[in-house]
């Protein structure tokens, strides 16, 4: 007789077979990559609610929620570190299958639990907080657990649905609307997740069908590169999965964002108005951080290309003064930029936005002193600067400053200064235009990033060194 385990195992295990392997098997190890970073955020932003809830709450079951989300995910990565390596056979996808099943249902649970435990009655405010971090996290759910289809149904289900029943439980007109506007949410974040999960599960076909492809022709020569291209192909499909990942994940977040400036524009109380300002700025900065990841996905993916035409660079220059020069003045920095009388031939746009980043991390980083931006005609073409007399950089950083998400002053990941990626999007942005970013810093003095324009014919000449 067939134990509930056993009948578990069947029920998680019943679409994976000897057909799908490879494709099944791509799905869990994709999850399992993304696990601990999973696990991460959660416990952040458990720990993150709990402390905004304190003052509302009961500590009691603050603690209690707390401590059975850290059992969960001790139990997790318990299984996490002990069996990563075992996704070979059948047998061992299976299992893990059966393991998702059973975790994601117990974190969904937790956090739905949350959704009820944490609701203020009567503190339109806690609640609105409550609510925006649960469509938050199942936001994030979009992202990481489209790579295993059930269980991003499941999570999503356990985690909005209690807090939407309580809303219609209350009664009123407005907790009735929003329970209605959960389940649209919940809906449309499935069918985002939906969608995502049968471009990444066609990508890893895509994959592995041209892996079989390169193993069959290896010993024929006359078709080895064309078996080559196919591979590089399913590796871009799976970078624009992400890139596409991304996309979609900032529709609910614009969401979020006129969530806010609904309850913006309602009669609250002081401190709720002063809640709301919070959840207007935490909004703001996860927006911020969404376009970045989507800029970094684009130009891995492939998708932004240089156009290269003839252009001036003063009006770009004006351009870019105009909108840093009140950033500065507020900080009391100067700001200066050489007059570049002259043409040059490149992209327009990318250039704008690698001034751009450089210009903005300059003015972020410089306490005193100000920020130049020059421009030479050299032999290779023309030499442009962006200096400030800022903190700089130390030398051990210095090999690591272009690298995804790495940041030098910011040890304690605060995330309303970036994500990191400013430095590894210009990189790629430079590489675009066939240039090389160069890096000179004196601790406590300053920093200079230049960059040389290569010349292209005739367009490219300069004029007036006039510092303005």
């Amino acid at each position: 007789m067939m134990t509930m385990i056993d009948r578990l195992y069947v029920w998680t295990s019943s679409d994976l077979n000897a057909v799908n392997l490879p494709i099944r098997a791509g799905q869990l190890r994709a999850r399992l990559d993304n696990y601990l970073l999973m696990i991460a955020s959660q416990l952040l932003v458990g720990i993150l609610l709990c402390t905004m809830m304190w003052d509302a709450v009961a500590h009691s079951v603050l603690l209690g929620w707390l401590s059975a989300q850290f059992a969960i995910h001790a139990v997790e990565v318990y299984y996490w570190w002990r069996y990563r390596d075992r996704l070979q056979s059948l047998d061992e996808c299976r299992a893990w299958r059966t393991r998702f099943i059973v975790f994601v249902s117990l974190v969904g649970a937790i956090w739905g639990w949350a959704g009820v435990l944490m609701f203020v009655p009567g503190d339109l405010g806690y609640q609105a907080l409550l609510i925006c971090v649960i469509l938050g996290v199942a936001a994030g759910a979009v992202t990481l657990n489209p790579v295993f289809p059930p269980s991003l149904y499941i999570f999503l289900a356990l985690l909005i649905l209690p807090v939407a029943f309580l809303n219609f439980a209350i009664g009123d007109r407005a907790h009735f609307i929003l329970g209605l506007l959960l389940f649209v949410y919940l809906v449309f974040v499935m069918n985002a997740g939906r969608g995502l999960i049968r471009t990444f599960e066609q990508s890893l076909r895509s994959e592995w069908e041209n892996a079989k492809l390169v193993g069959q022709l290896v010993q024929q020569k006359q078709r080895a590169e064309q078996a080559q291209q196919d591979a590089e192909m399913a590796s871009r499909m799976k970078s624009q999965f992400f890139a596409a990942a991304n996309h979609d994940l900032r529709q609910p977040m614009h969401a979020l964002a006129m969530y806010v400036e609904v309850l913006k524009s309602g009669t609250l109380s002081e401190q709720t108005r002063a809640t709301v300002r919070q959840l207007e700025r935490s909004v703001e900065v996860m927006c911020s951080m969404f376009d970045t990841l989507l800029d970094i996905s684009r130009l891995d993916a492939g998708v932004v290309q240089a156009t290269f035409e003839p252009f001036a660079l003063d009006p770009l220059l004006d351009k870019l003064r105009g909108e840093f020069a009140m950033l500065a003045r507020d900080k009391g920095l100067s700001l200066e930029m050489e007059s570049c009388s002259g043409m040059i031939r490149s992209d327009p746009l990318l250039l704008e936005r690698i001034l751009r980043n450089l210009l903005s991390n300059a003015i972020r980083y410089t306490e005193r002193g100000g920020v130049t931006v020059t421009c030479r005609l050299v032999d290779e073409g023309v030499r442009i600067e962006v200096c400030d007399s800022g903190i700089g950089i130390p030398p051990e950083h210095l090999p690591h400053i272009f690298e995804e998400y790495y940041q030098v002053s910011n040890r304690q990941r605060d995330r309303s200064k970036g994500l990191g990626l400013g430095l590894a999007i210009v990189e790629r942005l430079v590489r675009l235009l066939d240039c090389r970013i160069q890096v000179s810093s004196t601790q406590g003095e300053g920093t200079c990033f230049s960059f040389v324009i290569p010349a292209r014919g005739p367009d490219v000449m300069m004029a007036n060194d006039s510092a303005v």
